[in-house]
């Protein structure tokens, strides 16, 4: 890995589709109460296909790329330009999900709960530990990408911790001028300008019984950033979206399609602000 933003956005797009495709899986969750039991043969099947998917998504990446004689370290000098790569949002995102399908946290008690964090947390550490040795032969070990893997993680042990945590969700949105390239819906997974990472609270389950009534419980308040990289400042964004997974309907399919929506942050009115000020917008992406 280069500290340059387009060579490291160019070995993400792995990550980025083992990530969607690993959140498509999170099929037996409730979103409104995050309630998952503990089954270690559905936690041990999770984890399979993750990994599945997960090598399934590195070749495809590795393919673009030439690799080296010999392994080696990344450049990491630009650390806080590596930090700043939008690419890095995907890494903590990327390695939260893992941690949520690999073992799920939500056992009946909280003992369980935690210890199956942490298990979940260690699996995904494990396969991000594997990327990076591989991608040694590529790009480069990067301890920079590991750390922000360890954040990810974090947050799936911290959410075991603290329950209140679970009303408070990574989300993930893409603009539709993503998919407008020549690589078309593949192509959208790495084009990182389109892309923005947000934590998307559940404001009716956090707030106290009384006054939760007055805010509809569908919706969401989401806040975000959206990195472009290189000189371009960042926006940051707060806005409303709709949690799908409040949608009715109970139909087995329809339930897992609400599921991954549930961790999509989809259009809604937001503020954007940057260092060229701030925008109102009635539909963002």
């Amino acid at each position: 890995m280069h500290a340059m933003g387009r060579t490291r956005n160019c070995r993400k797009g792995g990550l980025a589709l083992a990530v969607v495709a690993g959140v498509l899986m999170l099929g037996s969750k409730t979103a409104a109460a995050q309630s998952i039991t503990c089954d270690g043969a559905t936690s041990v099947g999770r984890l399979g296909t993750q990994l599945g998917l997960s090598a399934l998504a590195t070749g495809l990446e590795y393919q673009s790329m030439a690799r080296s004689a010999t392994w080696r370290m990344a450049d990491q000098r630009a650390s806080m330009q590596i930090l700043a790569d939008p690419s890095s949002h995907l890494h903590a995102y990327g390695s939260y999900h893992l941690a949520r399908t690999a073992v799920h946290a939500g056992c009946a008690d909280r003992v369980s709960r935690i210890h199956a964090a942490w298990k979940g947390a260690g699996a995904s550490l494990a396969i991000g530990v594997a990327k990076e040795v591989s991608d040694g032969y590529y790009t480069g070990f990067s301890t920079i990408d590991l750390g922000v893997d360890a954040i990810g993680a974090g947050y799936a042990v911290a959410q075991a911790y603290l329950p209140v945590l679970e009303h408070i969700t990574p989300s993930f949105s893409v603009t539709p001028r993503a998919f407008h390239g020549e690589r078309g819906p593949r192509g959208a997974l790495t084009a990182y300008a389109h892309q923005t990472v947000w934590l998307s609270a559940s404001v009716h389950d956090l707030l106290p019984s009384a006054v939760a009534k007055a805010w509809p419980s569908p919706v969401r308040v989401s806040v975000g950033r959206r990195a472009f990289g290189g000189a371009t400042p960042s926006e940051y964004v707060v806005g409303l979206d709709l949690d799908a997974a409040r949608l009715p309907g109970s139909n087995p399919a329809w339930v897992k399609v609400k599921n991954f929506l549930h961790s999509v942050r989809l259009p809604g009115p937001a503020l954007v602000m940057s260092a060229n000020g701030t925008k109102s917008f009635g539909l963002y992406w």
